[in-house]
């Protein structure tokens, strides 16, 4: 980039430094990967575009398609937005101011904690440093009620102002800048809904959390109400956007779960036309099964596997971790492990097992997959095969294709109760499990039964994790196949020969996917946090460099 990027900016950048009463931190030139490239200034076209960005902390997508908030949802009719957009994990708020303002993914910048130890700044810097690089003259701002993000991510500001935790001074702060100050592009980052939920909670159900992001949207509408009031406001041009760095569940947030993901996005100009961003239909999903009711469930007596002798079943299943233990698939009542039927379930924080009784009692098994954790939040497929033609019966556990236990059935008979239900997913036979013995978060796929046992060999050679099972040499002995792909309906639909749809027992909680069932990436259908900074930089009619390397893209209209 030697060519692209003269000696005269960076004088220039000194000189601007000693002109400003606040200390101007001034840092190298953009790192570009491709010398051979060609990145050029843009060309003055005298309007003054300028950009106010408002990140508030903590503010899921669901929360804010609900609360009261005037001024953040006025601003709607003229502006690009979408209530899905997601942020990645880890879901703190270092990494994710990090990935905001630098337009890059953790991999890259580095960032993956509040310490903001490790980071890659350098390589990947905050934004104002390529606005300074190429529009030295832009003056920048950044007032924050979480002083790290000053302190550790800020760089090339004309102005910061840090006033730890006091969103209500950050404002007044914002106001009284925006009112004389000849700035180009104003950062302001407010806390405290992140602070109330860490409190009491996040989500719209949490009357104080909500309460928290009506009383920022006041401070956000005095902010436009001060931009409103600028001498020069009709020679200037602004954009505005107001997002969320990561939303939460419980009282955290960290992982990787969809509520921690969760965020909000609005990008705002009087000239744009309303647009919302939703995931369009065609994009994969998954069911979450979360909440009480949450279950797929048939009374067929085609499942009735007391008189299946012989039987595969295989599922892919996704969590970030596991709090208790609902079935994912099976057909006993859960009260006990010694009633009569089998089941999967989540065992300990991050395992699953086979569990299976007689009504008896003194015949259950308990057997744990020996393979690796499956809470990482990635896809993972399990399977059991079940031999009862001979006694005493076997069942082998497989996890993504490799054989993860085996064990004795110890002629485990009756192995189906009496029951309407013959088999459910998400929840035991009796639908009341996570009511009263507890829930568990994870999203089930693909779910597929065979009246045959798999060889060992095919589970290896076969993948598992696909969505097309016609090729496998065992389709003709499926017996139920539901993607649970649909993102309609009250049913599961089945893909298989017979035909067996399953009936949801709660409207399914469909969860858009940014990984397929082989954890191959899936380019996001909706806004990202990445996307703030090439959004940002588009509108000043500046080019992302191919050699910056910048996760992000923009959705300027």
């Amino acid at each position: 980039m030697k060519k692209l990027f003269p000696l005269f900016p960076v004088l220039l950048l000194l000189l601007l430094a000693a002109c400003f009463k606040e200390k101007m931190a001034v840092v190298g030139l953009p790192n570009d990967i491709d010398p051979n490239d060609t990145t050029q200034a843009p060309v003055k076209n005298g309007v003054k575009r300028k950009v106010l960005l408002i990140g508030i902390s903590g503010v899921r997508g669901d929360a804010m398609r609900e609360a009261t908030a005037p001024n953040i949802l006025g601003l709607i009719p003229h502006a690009v937005y979408s209530f899905d957009a997601v942020t990645q994990a880890p879901t703190n708020s270092g990494a994710t101011w990090s990935s905001l303002l630098t337009g890059v993914w953790s991999d890259k910048h580095g960032v993956t904690d509040n310490t903001f130890a490790g980071n890659r700044f350098i390589r990947f810097p905050m934004g104002f440093r390529y606005l300074k690089t190429l529009l030295p003259q832009l003056r920048t701002l950044s007032l924050q009620a979480w002083p790290a993000v000053n302190n550790q991510l800020v760089t090339q500001a004309d102005v910061t102002v840090s006033l730890p935790d006091n969103d209500a001074a950050v404002r007044d702060s914002a106001v009284n800048r925006l009112k004389t100050d000849p700035a180009d592009i104003v950062v302001v980052g407010f806390s405290q809904v992140q602070t109330t939920a860490h409190n009491r909670g996040y989500g719209p159900a949490v009357p104080e959390y909500m309460s928290a992001i009506t009383t920022v949207d006041g401070y956000v509408g005095d902010l436009l109400t001060a931009l409103n009031s600028r001498p020069e406001k009709e020679k200037e041009d602004w954009l505005i956007i107001v997002t969320s760095d990561h939303g939460g569940t419980g009282n955290t947030e960290g992982s990787s779960s969809f509520p921690e993901r969760n965020i909000f996005t609005i990008i705002s100009n009087k000239k744009f036309t309303k647009k919302e961003v939703v995931p369009p239909l065609n994009s994969l999903r998954a069911i979450r099964y979360s909440e009480i009711g949450d279950y797929a469930y048939s009374k067929d007596p085609l499942y009735n596997f007391d008189s299946i002798k012989q039987f595969t079943v295989a599922l892919s299943v996704r969590s970030a971790g596991f709090d208790y233990d609902p079935s994912f698939i099976g057909n006993k009542n859960w009260a006990s492990g010694n009633n009569a039927g089998w089941l999967l379930c989540p065992k300990g924080s991050d395992k699953w097992k086979f569990q299976a009784g007689d009504g008896a009692g003194g015949a259950r098994v308990d057997l744990t997959s020996t393979g690796p954790a499956i809470t990482d939040n990635m896809w993972h497929t399990i399977a059991i095969t079940v031999d009862r033609r001979t006694a005493p019966g076997t069942v082998v556990l497989f996890q993504d294709g490799v054989q993860a236990g085996t064990s004795s059935l110890n002629n485990l008979s009756p192995f189906a109760p009496s029951n309407d239900i013959k088999l459910a997913v998400g929840e035991d036979i009796t639908g009341t499990y996570r009511e009263t013995d507890g829930g568990a978060d994870f999203q089930l796929a693909n779910i597929r039964i065979w009246d045959t046992v798999w060889a060992k060999a095919d589970m290896q050679k076969y993948n598992h994790c696909d969505t097309v099972q016609v090729t496998n040499p065992y389709y003709s002995r499926m017996i139920g196949w539901w993607k649970g792909i649909e993102n309609t309906g009250n049913k599961l639909t089945d893909a298989g020969p017979l035909k067996r749809d399953l009936t949801l027992h709660n409207p399914a909680q469909w969860l858009t996917q940014e990984i397929d069932f082989c954890n191959g990436a899936i380019p996001a259908p909706v806004p990202q946090t990445v996307d703030v900074l090439p959004t940002l930089l588009s509108w000043l009619h500046i080019a992302v460099d191919p050699g910056w390397n910048l996760d992000g893209v923009s959705w300027l209209p």
